[in-house]
């Protein structure tokens, strides 16, 4: 995580959005239970679909923020790098400082645009 990032990182991110993902598909799971004629635990099933709902879509937004900072992170870092290289640096120490850059932002680009693998 970077300075004065208060987010989750995206590994966290990314196992909330897990976690919300499987507490929604229990309830969806424990519809088929309802009974259509108690009004309350209709109300009840109905309120915590909701909410499920909310938490899944809070989660996904929160790995897009996560995976998009890291990628920001990246450039920033690829961006400082370039900057170092000067006359007086050699070929070896430009080469490694850029691609050891280059790797990170690949990384973090092919995370943020790649689809979301959740465990099973």
């Amino acid at each position: 995580a970077g300075c004065g990032d208060d987010g989750p990182s995206t590994e966290e991110a990314t196992a909330e959005l897990c976690d919300a993902r499987d507490d929604l598909g229990d309830e969806i799971a424990g519809t088929d239970r309802l009974d259509p004629r108690d009004v309350d635990e209709l109300n009840d099933a109905r309120e915590e679909l909701a909410d499920d709902v909310d938490e899944l879509s809070s989660a996904g937004q929160e790995v897009a923020e996560s995976a998009w900072e890291d990628v920001e992170r990246a450039t920033e870092q690829l961006q400082e790098a370039v900057g170092s290289i000067d006359a007086d640096t050699s070929f070896r120490e430009a080469a490694d400082r850029l691609g050891s850059a280059q790797d990170a932002l690949t990384e973090a680009w092919d995370n943020l645009v790649s689809n979301v693998d959740c465990p099973s």
